[in-house]
């Protein structure tokens, strides 16, 4: 089990995982799983720096992962978590490096993941990673990496990113991000915000909009939340694309009901929430200041 200096560094998508107690849903992982594996505990460095390499790596799967992660196995479960692979390099005692290799199934996991936990944007490593205070998290085709070495020393980060890139160069394939991404708007865009998901309680990450699932947000869906700001105003835009427009329209319709009193445009709380229908996308404006600019949001979208 994660120790409490671990617990603490951990990123974002544990607390979250705890704080909203995400119910297990079927998970139909991609085709990818079933490929080779990369050659993790025969390949990695058997020293990096001080650290030495154990003799055998801890392995989990989907019914043993709340044995490692207390209270945030469910985050990853949603996004098609198959596997993980995990190291503690050691120096000594209390001295050590963890290494946790999460094979989520399929890129879009992998990078729902990832996006999950992070406060910035790097290409450092991977397909986009993000470094602080010791933990380097980082997603490459169907992978979700973390190295954490804490407390953080100058030689330590070195440890990490060079045990990081050994990683990396052990995946030899890579994967695309959600097609959704490119329909986001430029201007305003928070790049670091940006968040794709599968599961309902996700739609919840920056505004409340309902703990049961008016959208019908499921493993068939592909939605995406993300900030936006802009001179005199802040919001934060949804999509959800489904798979045909009969869902799309019932989508539509559950959120104008249960959540806007059977309007497309409704203030809730201190701001306002707007939705639009095109073909089989809705396209979400949330706690924007006005009408006006939940109109202008919408629009913004085809």
């Amino acid at each position: 089990m994660l120790n409490a200096p671990t617990t603490v560094v951990r990123s974002v998508m544990l607390r979250l995982a705890a704080a909203v107690g995400l119910a297990l849903i079927p998970v139909h992982t991609s085709a990818l799983a079933a490929d080779a594996r990369p050659d993790f505990a025969g390949k990695l460095p058997a020293h990096v720096g001080e650290w030495k390499k154990p003799t055998k790596p801890a392995l989990y799967d989907r019914k043993t992962l709340y044995d490692y992660i207390d209270g945030g196995a469910e985050l990853y479960l949603a996004f098609g978590f198959v596997g993980a692979v995990t190291f503690e390099y050691t120096a000594g005692k209390d001295d050590e490096i963890k290494v946790d290799i999460f094979d989520m199934g399929s890129p879009r996991g992998a990078f729902g993941a990832f996006a999950h936990g992070r406060e910035s944007i790097a290409a450092e490593v991977g397909q986009g990673s993000e470094y602080g205070g010791g933990l380097l998290t980082f997603w490459k085709y169907r992978w979700f990496i973390s190295v954490l070495g804490y407390p953080e020393t100058e030689s330590k980060r070195k440890a990490v990113y060079e045990l990081a890139r050994a990683i990396a160069a052990l995946i030899s394939e890579t994967g695309s991000s959600p097609v959704i991404l490119g329909a986001l708007p430029r201007p305003g865009l928070v790049e670091a915000s940006v968040r794709t998901f599968h599961h309902h309680l996700l739609q919840n990450d920056y505004v409340t909009i309902s703990y049961e699932n008016p959208l019908g947000i499921d493993e068939r869906t592909e939605a995406v939340l993300a900030r936006y700001v802009r001179p005199g105003e802040r919001h934060v835009l949804m999509l959800v694309d489904y798979p045909t427009e009969a869902d799309a329209k019932k989508g539509q319709r559950g959120l104008t009901e249960s959540v806007l009193g059977s309007a497309t445009v409704a203030k809730k709380g201190d701001g306002w929430v707007g939705v639009k229908r095109s073909g089989k996308r809705l396209v979400i404006a949330l706690d924007a200041p006005s009408r006006q600019i939940v109109d202008h949001v919408l629009s913004e979208v085809p």
